[in-house]
């Protein structure tokens, strides 16, 4: 069974696989190729490279609560998933310390224009898809838990704020890139679904290679 992103009437729109390798595609190219590595390895206190690194590994882990094994089969939709999705993050960046904090808040964060008006409930069954398991691992490149490991919700947002309180500018510098990937990705995928923010992104890119072609002409004729 394909481990599905987004669902449409029962039937599996675009897959955790495309989803991450589009989002991974529009990261590396409007800011790791930009040097934005530089920037996040100031605001993270990392060396560049590991900066680059987490900011990948955040966004490929983004989404990982909607392969929960209720969510792929049920076919439906994924509530409260950025929170599932932050619990595992918080396990598997762990070994990035305060900066694996800090992605893991955005992680947490990335559908924050979104309203919630309950708590997250506690899933019956806490156990990913094992084919949802193994997309993720094979971007990550190390293990993953099996199942969510689970924090009360009331205790996690204590942590949350807690974190985020000290370090906005930090999780903004992630969170950012990650909603703007996550966005352009489910635009590209979802075969005339676009996100309204997928929309003004496409928009903003087609400016930006009209943009890069003027200045290439003016270059050339130099």
């Amino acid at each position: 069974m394909t481990c599905c992103a987004y669902f449409k009437d029962g039937r599996c729109v675009e897959s955790m696989e495309d989803h991450i390798r589009e989002g991974l595609k529009f990261i590396e190219r409007m800011y790791i190729s930009r040097n934005y590595g530089e920037f996040l390895s100031r605001v993270l206190n990392l060396r560049k490279e590991k900066a680059e690194g987490l900011l990948r590994k955040a966004y490929i882990i983004h989404d990982v609560g909607k392969g929960l094994e209720e969510f792929q089969s049920k076919k439906q939709h994924f509530p409260y998933h950025e929170f599932y999705s932050a619990l595992v993050a918080k396990e598997v960046l762990k070994d990035f310390g305060k900066a694996g904090e800090i992605a893991v808040v955005a992680v947490s964060l990335h559908h924050h224009d979104w309203v919630r008006y309950e708590k997250p409930r506690k899933p019956d069954n806490l156990e990913l898809d094992r084919e949802c398991a193994c997309v993720i691992e094979k971007f990550m490149g190390v293990e993953i838990p099996r199942k969510v490991p689970w924090i009360k919700p009331e205790e996690f947002s204590r942590w949350v704020v807690n974190v985020f309180s000290s370090n906005i500018r930090a999780v903004y510098a992630l969170l950012l890139p990650i909603s703007l990937a996550d966005n352009y990705s489910a635009m590209r995928n979802r075969g005339g679904e676009p996100t309204t923010p997928g929309k003004e992104i496409e928009e903003v890119l087609s400016v930006y290679k009209e943009v890069e072609k003027f200045v290439s002409s003016i270059s050339s004729g130099i």
